[in-house]
């Protein structure tokens, strides 16, 4: 499955940032392909801020839906993100999806999480108080 036409990832070390671009109905291979491979970076280069750009990105399936709560959330939080930061799908569906998961999260996160209408507003707050090292690189999931 060729999740980098659904995702892609950059991350932003000198802010310990990650972003995500989602596009599109994304299947749920590769929703949860780029959904693990992110836990993977973000453990890999302790990074402590995440942007979920689902400006692009239609809905999430229940069943993928369903997943994020149960089975990638607890590997989220064991990563210790300080801010998580959406950006707003024009997609209503994919706005009910997001805005019904991060509800029943938000007791346990640990993180900040901001809902933004775009992608340069979130990518500030995201900045804000963190540092790391000098280092910036754009990949694809494969």
């Amino acid at each position: 499955m060729e999740t980098e036409s659904y995702l892609q990832m950059e991350t932003d070390r000198l802010h310990l940032l990650l972003v995500l671009h989602w596009q599109g109905f994304v299947p749920s291979d590769a929703y949860r392909d780029g959904m693990t491979e992110a836990l993977q970076v973000s453990r890999k280069t302790n990074l402590q801020s995440w942007v979920m750009d689902m400006k692009h990105m239609k809905v999430i399936r229940q069943a993928d839906q369903e997943w994020t709560l149960n089975t990638w959330f607890p590997q989220f939080q064991l990563l210790g993100i300080k801010r998580l930061a959406f950006v707003i799908s024009d997609d209503i569906f994919n706005q009910m999806a997001v805005s019904s998961m991060v509800a029943t999260l938000r007791p346990k996160l640990h993180a900040e999480v901001e809902y933004f209408q775009e992608l340069n507003s979130a990518m500030r707050w995201a900045q804000e108080k963190t540092s790391g090292l000098s280092d910036f690189g754009l990949f694809s999931v494969k």
